[in-house]
């Protein structure tokens, strides 16, 4: 019999109230900005693929489009890229799906 180890996690509610949850099984997954449970991980794209993944928790999780979320410093790279026209300059070389296309 394979016996497991209790472990604990520091979550962080909505109220800034904190909450300690401790058993078998219990696995913490650390946000990287300060530590307590995290809710999501970091979409920003990093090529291939694949995105940062960094584990964040509600309060550090920075949402810049519905579902989709970035680590402090993504998000200021993204910021950036927004505030000097980036996302209009790519925005202007899309072409809308016309009706002929949806079947």
């Amino acid at each position: 019999m394979v016996k497991m180890k209790m472990g604990c996690a520091i979550i962080r509610t909505k109220d800034d109230l904190k909450m300690f949850i401790c058993g078998e099984g219990v696995k913490p997954n650390p946000c990287r900005e300060c530590g307590y449970e995290s809710d999501f991980l970091c979409d920003y794209p990093v090529g291939n693929g694949k995105t940062c993944d960094a584990q964040l928790c509600w309060k550090h999780a920075q949402e810049v489009a519905p579902g989709i979320h970035y680590c402090s410093a993504h998000f200021d790279e993204w910021k950036k890229f927004k505030d000097e026209g980036g996302v209009i300059a790519v925005l202007k070389n899309v072409i809308p799906f016309s009706d002929r296309y949806i079947k």
